[in-house]
């Protein structure tokens, strides 16, 4: 049962936040309502309405903060693999997938309907992408990498872990026995055994 508190303004938007995130993990996203998370938090409705005019402005908060820690994890398993070009961009296909399992209510909304948060792409989203990005024009520039157009490359090693992330490998079959973060690692060696500098044209 909530308890009532009293909160700062700052305090009450980073409650608000993160009971909808708890919601979301519960029921999911179409069912999350600013009533039943100013309910949850154990304000009133009107409170959470002004830090939040609708549920749409709530989600496009969520999805900011999602990509802000996404754009975190990114960085550090990058950087936590080395300086060698391939392993740096392994390291941030296996954070990814390690994101979206350990936090699957920011993951629904990051990567949910546009329609549901109404929210253009925010910063940390683009951010995200261009670690990512940077990561692969990096490794052109040292002839790690075969030339070309980084952001497609990008693109494709993306979609490709984010594939990877959706299908909750330890739900199905395709996986074939590996451990989530084994598979992502050899579905990762396929991928960038094409982006080598001497892969075959």
């Amino acid at each position: 049962m909530p308890v009532n508190k009293s909160y700062h303004h700052g305090n009450l938007r980073t409650a608000l936040i993160q009971a909808g995130l708890e919601l979301i993990a519960q029921k999911g996203v179409r069912a999350l309502t600013l009533r039943e998370i100013g309910a949850h938090v154990g304000v009133s409705r009107m409170a959470a309405y002004r830090h939040f005019a609708d549920k749409a402005k709530l989600l496009a908060a969520i999805r900011e903060a999602g990509f802000e820690k996404f754009a975190i994890a990114l960085e550090t398993g990058r950087d936590a693999a080395g300086a060698e070009s391939i392993a740096r961009i392994r390291g941030m296909g296996v954070a990814y997938v390690l994101f979206a399992r350990e936090n699957p209510a920011y993951f629904e909304v990051m990567f949910g309907s546009p329609q549901e948060s109404g929210a253009p792409p925010c910063e940390a989203e683009k951010r995200a992408f261009q670690i990512l990005e940077s990561a692969i024009a990096e490794g052109q520039s040292k002839g790690d990498l075969r030339q070309g157009n980084a952001r497609l490359m990008a693109c494709a090693a993306w979609s490709l872990v984010h594939g990877i992330s959706a299908l909750k490998l330890d739900q199905t079959p395709f996986a074939d026995g590996l451990a989530p973060v084994d598979f992502v690692t050899a579905c990762s060696n396929l991928l960038l055994s094409g982006l080598a500098s001497n892969a075959k044209k």
